[in-house]
């Protein structure tokens, strides 16, 4: 072991001492708080609760309506921005603002999915049928136009990148985008997937502590608990899994 490997593993040791401590004052801290507060937490957690079931269409509404407008906003700027830059013949397209616009129609469409199932049982057993075709309504509406507006933005680069391939509407459209891309989009498109896996590694740690928490001060299902470590292995074993893959290919 050399020199600077040493001095480095020392450094490494005291950084984790570090992280101890600190996390242990932090837990202190939330103990100490929380100790005579059980009563308020478990309360206000029950009140967010019977919130969510008062309001169940107006929080479906309101929050699949203001990001499918963000999403309408951002992919009409977009694909003007982006047009034009094609039409100058820029070195370097002007297409930011058009791929956010892209990331906004799948999570609009993941969005009005996903709330639709906790707002479901609410509603499809309120006495006012009108909320329940207002949902399915809304549901559509934002599935099929952000389902349009990917299509077209895929259209436009289409237009600007004569040799990208794939179709909104067929089942292999990611698989066949992916393969036209170039050496240089593929490496971007394998570091930002890193990142990604690293940030939902951290968030799901965080909820699956969070919960932990939560279930010392009041009863809540432990299977979301599992459920999130589940999630958590699988990633990290497919991750591992895959690296000694390429690793191997290489």
């Amino acid at each position: 072991m050399t020199k600077r490997s040493k001095e480095k593993k020392k450094k490494s040791f005291v950084w984790i001492i570090i992280y101890m401590c600190v996390g242990a004052v932090i837990g202190g801290i939330i103990g100490f708080v929380t100790s005579g507060n059980v009563d308020l937490i478990h309360n206000s957690i029950l009140n967010i609760g019977k919130f969510i079931e008062t309001y169940a269409f107006e929080i479906y509404a309101i929050t699949n309506l203001s990001i499918f407008v963000i999403t309408l906003v951002l992919a009409g700027i977009g694909r003007k921005r982006f047009i034009k830059s094609v039409a100058r013949e820029d070195e370097v397209y002007d297409e930011d603002i058009m791929s956010m616009a892209m990331g906004a129609t799948g999570l609009a469409m993941m969005t009005s999915l996903i709330l639709l199932i906790p707002a479901a049982k609410v509603i499809l057993l309120n006495p006012h049928r009108w909320q329940t075709l207002a949902t399915l309504i809304i549901l559509f509406l934002v599935v099929i136009v952000s389902t349009v507006l990917q299509n077209r933005m895929v259209e436009d680069m289409k237009k600007a990148y004569p040799e990208k391939r794939g179709d909104v509407y067929d089942m292999s459209f990611k698989k066949d985008l992916i393969a036209s891309f170039d050496e240089r989009e593929k490496s971007i498109m394998h570091e930002a997937g890193f990142k990604a896996y690293e940030t939902t590694s951290k968030l799901i740690f965080g909820l699956t502590i969070g919960l932990l928490f939560l279930s010392v001060i009041m009863d809540i299902n432990l299977g979301l608990v599992f459920t999130l470590l589940a999630i958590m292995a699988t990633v990290n074993i497919s991750y591992v899994c895959y690296c000694i893959k390429l690793e191997k290919a290489k």
